[in-house]
């Protein structure tokens, strides 16, 4: 294999049960920008900025391994479910070369599907596998790494997190299945790069491993030496021969929590001081470079039984959902979904028909080319009511949504579009359109920030259909005078999503709802947008180039004149179609290649989109690179925050080979845009460039290159950005169950100058909870957390989600708020409790007290005692809840041992233990009594009590 080029590794032993329908642990944000981070638990480096950090070019990452085996299961997929209108995929077709997301989606839907979704949904997957090297309450968690002999308790992990990635898949909340399918990976990646498995001689995956009903075992105990001194960067024959003639698994210890125990392995590399101590050296196979891995001697098997057990896992996973669930999990699909929000006032009978007969329209020709979207949705409002939320996969479940609604009374405006907006923002998937038919201006104005954060998270184009004229006021029955910048609000929306608002009327809406049907193919892209009020003469340009199939001019409002002119200066016509102030202007290949203008004649407000179709887009996103015991780059998932130093990544989508992007342009909404140089980053399809200070507010990203021939060609990102100077973040431990008031914890970090901020929390299905939390005071760089609660109702439907959102407003008259959003998915309550909490069992003590000994002397005498603990999931904590001494607790091969140790004055002790599943029991201790010397068994009987009572406060089940 070559440099850091994993070739396709297909496993085609693919049976699966199902077939393919044909139809957070807090972030200290401070500490990543301020570019370091304090050491933890080493790993397979994260990602492709891994490479750069460390200049460890020839080694595996995560993300390689994580691609490499999404890569293989999506083709294995496809492989077995042939398209039905296309030629059958063969393996042999892609033996023995390397796989890329563009090559297989091309083989198997041809240019009908643009790879997009598909790349951003790997996108998700991969940084979610990275993040646990990243964030606080992973990142020195041996549980998720496998570290610190803690074998048999990070593969209980891993089943847990199996189960709930079912529960997302069950509950259709595949971002969340991403997450957790990322997170998984990792620690199973981890496994091999960090225990001994490759060291005993293991030419094969763990067969135990991840798999339900299995466990792990022949696990070294706290009393065997497992390593020997190393003094040098590489360390070989460092693990003890009795533990490799004995076959049993141990794992490096990393740092100082936990402590490393006298003659245990270390992880080692520079960042471990736990590599100091006997033994010292370390175990790691991480990367291919002995400074960082005394084991990299034997990095590439570790990563090839890595990337084996990934690919088994998926299989298995496979196995357990059907393969469209499976697809729709990797973001494989022709659209994300088809997206209506629909006003029903009295008013709107035209436009629900034209819906009717659009949807009618574009599923007819889905049916044709089998290409259907994941989801239908439809979110209806009027006033003061909105919603439910209609979502669907069956096309004709969605039509009868559709037939069922109705235009009943209403009359008066404003009306509750934003508050359904937010609803359809929160259902539909990344990456999508949504359409809102509506006559009326909004009521609800003041969730303008919330909904501009999700379309900005989300990336999702929101278009405005209004059969309203917006130049002049006028009275409707019952109404008050209408002011005509009542629809600003929407113009702004569509502005920033990089959809578009029309205004026409119940005459012409059937044929100017036809945009609908241009803008549902999901290899659209932006190649011009501007929303002006300015009137007179101007002239706009926009490029065509080699991989443009068509392109749509989309013109709206006062516009009296306009000419089209192409690269020679020769005025084209087009397909023109014009209803009242709409014109749709369209070209078929073959396009005349080059930059094009449209010279206009305005007399008021208008807008010019112009869009074409083409395989060649991008995806961005900005992170900031992270030194130290993890080296890579992490990828800011929300807002990027202003005026910090940052890398814009981008991914370009089905770019040929003769091709290339040069340039990426950042365009403030007021400032100078800002021309940075692209450079190739070692991963496909990946350029990277610094950005010095991220503009503050809304900006554009555009970026530009040439084709194979040497003409320019540009494309646009859709939606604006925009950056903030607060970071807020919720997390979510335990499962929402119906009934139970549910604890989440929120973390806000602040950047700017302001100091002060008042939290807003929401939910989408309208269950109690505390909406708001008290002003919170913090300093620049500083984070500050609080909690909150959320309470579904005992009828609650199960396995549904729920979004909550979160939005921090600054208490200045500033336009300063951060906003993110987390979804949880409601699960039943059991039936019967389990009484699986942890079981304690005495081993050993030492010293005594005895029962003449006077009071001032107590403090002069210790005892110490040591117990194991039997628990499926390990012990997640430890506490002394009576007594007053010291108390620690870890692995001793398949079991737990606490230790506990006191002086006399405290001759009993009550430990609490709790498990990884929150089940909790306690244990009492009683120190031996002796009348004669300390720790003898002579004169007196020793008591020693101990029973566990099985007090359970919470048990979590996923």
């Amino acid at each position: 294999m070559g440099k850091c080029e994993l070739k396709a590794f297909i496993l085609l032993d693919c049976s699966s049960s199902g077939s393919m329908a044909i139809s957070y642990t807090m972030l200290l944000p401070l500490l990543l920008l301020m570019a370091a981070v304090t050491p933890g638990s080493h790993s397979f480096f994260p990602n492709f900025w891994s490479k750069f950090l460390s200049f460890t070019w020839g080694s595996y990452t995560h993300q390689d391994l994580t691609e490499e085996a999404i890569l293989n299961i999506t083709l294995q997929i496809l492989l077995d479910n042939p398209h039905s209108l296309r030629p059958a995929l063969k393996a042999q077709d892609f033996q023995g070369k390397t796989l890329t997301a563009d090559a297989i989606l091309a083989a198997y839907f041809g240019e009908e599907v643009s790879p997009r979704q598909f790349r951003a949904s790997l996108r998700q997957i991969v940084s979610a596998n990275a993040n646990m090297d990243f964030l606080n309450g992973t990142r020195d968690d041996p549980l998720c790494h496998f570290d610190s002999e803690r074998l048999k308790q990070g593969n209980r992990l891993l089943l847990r997190m199996r189960d709930q990635l079912l529960v997302s898949v069950k509950a259709k909340e595949y971002e969340g299945a991403r997450d957790r399918l990322g997170q998984i990976l990792h620690s199973l990646q981890d496994f091999y790069s960090h225990t001994n498995w490759v060291e005993m001689g293991n030419t094969d995956i763990h067969p135990d491993l991840a798999t339900p009903g299995r466990d792990i075992h022949s696990i070294a105990g706290l009393s065997d030496q497992t390593c020997t001194d190393c003094t040098e960067l590489s360390c070989k024959n460092n693990i003890v021969p009795a533990i490799e003639k004995r076959q049993l698994l141990t794992s490096g210890y990393y740092g100082d929590l936990p402590k490393k125990p006298q003659g245990k392995c270390s992880h080692g590399g520079p960042f471990d001081d736990s590599r100091l101590f006997s033994a010292r050296g370390g175990i790691n196979k991480d990367t291919a470079v002995s400074l960082f891995s005394p084991h990299h001697f034997l990095h590439q098997i570790a990563a090839e039984l890595a990337l084996k057990a990934s690919i088994k896992f998926l299989n298995e996973l496979r196995n357990e959902v059907t393969d469209r669930d499976m697809l729709r999990i990797l973001g494989v699909s022709a659209s994300p979904a088809l997206s209506f929000v629909m006003d029903t006032t009295g008013s709107m009978g035209e436009e629900i028909t034209t819906a009717r007969l659009q949807s009618r329209h574009i599923i007819q020709h889905q049916r044709q080319t089998l290409l259907y979207p994941d989801f239908y949705i439809l979110v209806p409002f009027n006033d003061p009511n909105y919603g439910p939320v209609y979502k669907t996969s069956d096309p004709d479940e969605f039509l009868h949504y559709l037939d069922n609604l109705q235009a009943l009374g209403g009359g008066d405006e404003p009306e509750m579009c934003l508050s359904a907006l937010q609803l359809a923002l929160i259902h539909t998937p990344p990456n999508s359109e949504i359409f809102v038919f509506t006559d009326a201006s909004s009521k609800d104005a003041h969730l303008r920030s919330s909904v501009e954060a999700l379309i900005q998270e989300r990336k999702i184009k929101v278009s405005f259909l209004v059969t309203e004229d917006p130049s002049r006021a006028r009275v409707r029955s019952r109404r008050e005078l209408l002011t005509p910048d009542r629809f600003d609000l929407y113009a702004n929306l569509s502005e920033i999503s990089g959809g578009q608002i029309i205004f026409t009327n119940n005459q012409d809406i059937p044929a100017v709802s036809e945009v609908i049907s241009e803008s549902v193919h999901f290899d659209v892209v932006t190649l011009f947008h501007k929303q002006s009020m300015e009137r007179g003469n101007s002239v706009h340009e926009f490029q065509v180039d080699d991989f443009m199939r068509s392109i749509c001019l989309f013109i709206n409002g006062d516009v009296s004149t306009f000419n089209i002119l192409d690269p020679a200066g020769q005025i084209q016509n087009g397909n023109r179609q014009s209803n009242g102030k709409f014109t749709r202007v369209s070209f078929k290949h073959p396009l005349p290649k080059g930059r094009w203008r449209i010279q206009m004649k305005t007399t008021g407000p208008h807008t010019l989109h112009i869009q074409g179709r083409s395989l060649v887009d991008f995806l961005y996103y900005f992170g900031v690179p992270v030194n130290g015991s993890h080296p890579g780059l992490y990828k800011l998932s929300n807002q990027p925050v202003s005026g910090v130093s940052a890398i814009l990544v981008v991914d370009a989508i089905g770019l040929p080979d003769s091709a290339h992007l040069d340039h990426v342009t950042i365009t403030p909404a007021k400032g100078v845009p800002l021309k940075l140089e692209l450079e190739p980053a070692n991963q496909t399809g990946l350029l990277v460039a610094q950005v010095g200070q991220v503009p503050f507010g809304d900006f554009s990203i555009g970026v530009s290159g040439q084709d194979g021939k040497g003409s320019a060609f540009l494309r646009e990102a859709p939606q604006h950005g925009k950056s903030a100077e607060c970071v807020v973040e919720i997390t979510n431990e335990y499962p929402l169950m119906p009934g139970e008031m549910h604890w989440l914890s929120l973390s806000i970090t602040s950047y700017g100058t302001s100091h002060c901020y008042i939290i807003t929390l929401s939910n989408d299905r309208g269950y109690n909870m505390n909406t708001t939390i008290p002003r919170i005071f913090t300093d620049v760089n500083e984070t500050h957390e609080a909690k909150f609660w959320i309470q579904a109702p005992d009828e609650a439907e199960t396995d549904t989600t729920v979004a909550v959102t979160a939005q921090a407003e600054a208490c200045e008259d500033k336009p300063q708020s951060c906003f993110t959003l987390i979804p949880l998915i409601l699960v039943a309550r059991p039936e019967v409790y389990s009484l699986h909490s942890p079981v304690c069992s005495l081993v050993s003590y030492s010293g005594s007290c005895p029962l003449s000994l006077p009071p001032r002397l107590c403090q002069q005498h210790q005892w110490h005692s040591v117990v194991h603990i039997s628990d499926s999931d390990g012990v997640k904590s430890a506490q002394i809840l009576s007594g007053f001494g010291s108390i620690s607790y870890g692995p001793d091969g398949t079991l737990e041992r606490v230790e506990y140790s006191s002086n006399c004055c405290f001759p009993r002790a009550e430990i609490l233990l709790m498990n990884y599943r929150g089940a909790t029991s306690s244990c009492h201790l009683s120190a031996p009594s002796n009348t004669s010397n300390l720790g003898q068994c002579t004169n007196w009987i020793l008591l020693v009590i101990m029973y566990c009572s099985f007090l359970v406060n919470y048990l979590l089940y996923i």
